[in-house]
């Protein structure tokens, strides 16, 4: 064997020892329970849900009921208690297209604590004042206008996408009928109710609400004669902001 200089063999047995550490590396694999740094990709419509040591779920992210009106499979997410109740879920409850998914967080008996309405803001819970009155009360507020006159008016902050309004109404005799109406802050009308000659009841009107989300504004009740010579009034009972 020819001799070789020193240098040449220090770097043949340096390379020997880089393979070998390769090799035994090439062998190593992480730990299967960890993450160390990138993402976690679940892709085409696939599934990703982690179950508690007896198989129930806990945490679910991939297709939910309804299917999306195409026939598509609609994705959510749902996240379970360890009793197996659902605490959480976002998804299109009614799988109509023009509808979102929506959030719902719900007790251990799976009543609402709260939901998000489909038109936004709030569905539950719902938000309302006080209203009582007697049966022998009439309303303070009236008119003897065919038009349109302001009874009352009540500061309101919108968080529900609809109004739910109870209101007393009250022709003064006979022969008078009129028209009771609730208005949003921005004019538009949230309900209207027509009142036929001699009322005198307690009723309710109920449409959607203009403004933004906790935004304040004024609910106005007006009322107008459509017949007769007497006058019509009326006084706003409870009102509620609600959902659906």
């Amino acid at each position: 064997m020819p001799d070789l200089p020193l240098d040449i063999l220090d770097r043949i047995r340096a390379l020997e020892d880089q393979v070998r550490q390769l090799s035994g590396r090439s062998q190593m694999r992480p730990a299967m329970n960890q993450i160390l740094a990138g993402s976690v990709v679940v892709g085409e419509g696939g599934t990703f849900k982690v179950n508690n040591q007896h198989g129930d779920p806990q945490f679910y992210v991939g297709g939910v009921s309804p299917p999306n009106p195409d026939g598509t499979p609609q994705r959510g997410l749902l996240a379970y208690r360890q009793d197996g109740t659902i605490a959480i879920e976002i998804a299109n409850q009614t799988a109509s297209a023009a509808d979102p998914q929506c959030i719902v967080i719900r007790d251990a008996r799976r009543q609402t604590l709260l939901a998000e309405d489909t038109l936004g803001g709030l569905a539950a819970p719902v938000f309302g004042g006080s209203g009582w009155y007697g049966y022998t009360e009439v309303p303070q507020w009236t008119t003897s206008s065919s038009s349109w006159a302001t009874c009352m008016t009540m500061h309101w902050r919108k968080q529900s996408p609809r109004v739910h309004a109870y209101y007393l109404a009250r022709c003064s005799d006979a022969s008078t009928s009129g028209e009771v109406r609730l208005l949003d802050g921005a004019g538009s009308v949230i309900g209207q109710a027509t009142l036929p000659a001699g009322t005198y009841w307690a009723d309710s009107v109920y449409g959607p609400i203009t403004g933004a989300h906790l935004g304040y504004q004024d609910l106005v009740w007006q009322a107008r004669v459509t017949g007769g010579g007497g006058t019509v009034g009326v006084k706003g009972l409870n009102t509620f902001g609600i959902g659906s």
